[in-house]
């Protein structure tokens, strides 16, 4: 769950980054590529980085920043489309918060386990 927050974290200011160039000539959208990191870990094995041999071995995550040099919108090279921008750091923000309920949820869980359920 804290990778998907950082990495829903780091989309947010990749878009709000771009809402911000909007007018910059010759600025070229980013956006984070994050269902297909998402989907490329899940489908192979996880392999954790380790200080020691005694360890479990496995891999940390990396993400992928592209950059949408594919069109302009505007004479001077832009390409930030405004409307796409702001219904993405819409959407980016209701999975954030999504996931930051279901977070505390399990937190809330684990607390009342730790306590037996006595407050």
């Amino acid at each position: 769950m804290k990778t998907g927050l950082d990495g829903l974290w780091l989309r947010h200011e990749l878009l709000a980054n771009n809402v911000a160039n909007s007018e910059t000539p010759g600025y070229k959208s980013a956006d984070l590529d994050f269902t297909a990191y998402l989907r490329n870990a899940v489908n192979s094995t996880i392999k954790l980085n380790t200080s020691n041999p005694m360890h479990i071995t496995g891999s940390s995550f990396k993400t992928a920043i592209i950059s949408q040099n594919t069109s302009s919108i505007t004479p001077d090279g832009n390409n930030v489309d405004i409307d796409k921008e702001m219904a993405q750091i819409s959407a980016n923000a209701l999975h954030y918060s999504a996931l930051s309920r279901q977070l505390t949820s399990h937190l809330s869980l684990l607390k009342k386990s730790i306590t037996e359920g006595r407050r």
